[in-house]
Parts: C-alpha cells; sequence; structure tokens
C-alpha cells in the first residue's frame, strides 16, 4: 500500500531520528541530549535555545549534530533565517544520515516558502546520503515538487529512483509513474459516446505502431482519447511522428 504524502512529509517535520543516549557526557554532550529531548518534546523554543549554544563547538561530529536539532526547531518556530544557517552546517556532517536529514529539512523549508524547485533539489540531494527506505521517501517528496514545477523528466527520474530503492516506497511510486509524463491524445470531447468511437478508430494503429493502450480519460470538461506514457515530450514525439496522425498531439499526463 502507498505512502500518504501528508505522512511522507511528516516523517521529517514532526520526528527526529537521531541517535542518542540519554545522561552520558557533560557540558556540551549534556546540553546537546537537553535539545534533542526538548524537539522530541515539542518544545522547539527550548531546543532551539540549546542547540544553538553548542552549533560553534570547536567539535565537528558535535557542531553538525547540534546545528540539526538548532536547524528543525527554527523551522517550526519560523526563524526561516536562522533555519538556514543551521541546515547549511548541517549539511556538511561527514554523518550521512545527519547531512541527509539536513537537507531534507532544507526542501521542507524551501517548501514552506514556496521555492518548488529548490525543495525538489534539495530533497534529491538528501537522497543520495540516506538510507533506502528515507531516501526512498525523500525522492517522492523531490517527484512532486519536480512536477509542480512542471519538471516531469526530472520527476519521472525520482519515482524510477524511489521505485527501485525501497520497497516501502515503490508501490507509490509506480502509481505516479503511471501519473507523470507525457502522452499522445487524439482528441477531447464533450461526449462519452464519440470518445469511445475515436478510440475504437486509432487503437489498431496505436498497437501496430506499439505505442501503448488506449485510454479515456475523464477531465472536468469532458473526456480525453490518449495512448502511450513517456518520460519525456521528445520521446512522445517521436512516437507520434510514427503515426503521422492530423488529430494527435503530444500533452503532459493530467494536464
Amino acid at each position: 500500500m502507498g505512502l500518504r504524502r501528508a505522512t511522507i512529509l511528516l516523517i521529517w517535520t514532526m520526528t527526529l531520528l537521531i541517535p542518542w543516549m540519554p545522561g552520558c557526557g557533560e557540558g556540551p554532550q549534556r546540553r546537546y541530549d537537553d535539545a534533542v529531548l526538548a524537539l522530541r518534546d515539542g518544545r522547539n523554543e527550548t531546543a532551539l535555545a540549546e542547540s544553538r549554544r553548542i552549533a560553534g563547538s570547536s567539535d565537528r561530529t558535535l557542531r553538525c549534530d547540534a546545528a540539526l536539532v538548532a536547524g528543525i526547531a527554527a523551522t517550526r518556530v519560523g526563524a526561516n533565517a536562522d533555519a538556514r544557517r543551521y541546515l547549511k552546517i548541517a549539511a556538511t556532517s561527514s554523518d550521512s544520515e545527519v547531512a541527509g536529514r539536513a537537507l531534507v529539512q532544507q526542501g521542507v523549508l524551501e517548501r514552506r516558502e514556496g521555492r518548488r524547485l529548490e525543495a525538489a533539489e534539495s530533497f534529491a540531494r538528501a537522497a543520495d546520503r540516506l538510507d533506502p527506505d528515507e531516501a526512498g521517501r525523500a525522492l517522492l517528496l523531490a517527484a512532486e515538487d519536480y512536477e509542480t514545477v512542471g519538471r516531469r523528466t526530472a520527476a519521472r527520474r525520482c519515482l524510477d529512483r524511489a521505485a527501485g530503492l525501497s520497497s516501502d516506497t515503490a508501490d507509490t511510486a509506480r502509481t505516479r509513474l503511471a501519473r507523470t509524463g507525457y502522452t499522445i491524445q487524439f482528441g477531447s470531447f464533450s461526449n462519452r459516446d464519440n470518445a469511445n468511437r475515436q478510440a475504437t478508430a486509432v487503437s489498431r494503429e496505436v498497437a501496430r505502431r506499439g505505442i501503448g493502450d488506449v485510454r479515456i480519460r475523464s477531465e472536468d470538461d469532458g473526456w480525453k482519447v490518449q495512448a502511450g506514457v513517456f518520460r519525456d515530450r521528445a520521446a512522445a514525439g517521436r512516437a507520434l511522428r510514427r503515426l503521422d496522425r492530423t488529430d494527435a498531439m503530444v500533452v503532459p499526463i493530467g494536464g
């Protein structure tokens, strides 16, 4: 069963999965422990205050870990400038898990501010650093944002990766692959009977050319007769030329 998009996003906006041992360490380490506890309890102002005090630590590992906590807390309280600064630090961590989660949180921040392309790029970069299950979720988010800004080819590339990375995201990715990309359309009709007749008229040639199955898509403005699912407009255009029909055109799926 596929993951709901809202659930995917909540994985990072509401939880923080950082290796943590309570009650160990003194000084900066103790302050870090307190910051993680505060973040997990939803005490975001406290988490930000505690973590920012050690985000300048000379210990690079502790500095990056604290910066991740500070970045997430700052995002939650709306301190976006602070969030960007701390997440940039955390993304340089030698721990790929910390770096990847910082990039995911950067994507959350970019999405909140309406920069969907930048969000997509952050999620996609995060996937290179995370374990397969988390990488798959990041790629689903990247695909959603790429599609929002019209980068359908990039969206399909992310979905392809998500489908192969993790069984946790494979079903969702495959379902969305069927709705992402380009198709060949043979007309839009206000009457379903007319759409059925057009579908019957083109189905033999479509099959002979290996374009794919003919389908009738119901939309608010009527019924659209379509065939094939293509990664990009160029591939759809090549298939269209094989058909050599004047009543067909390449359109985005769902467009």
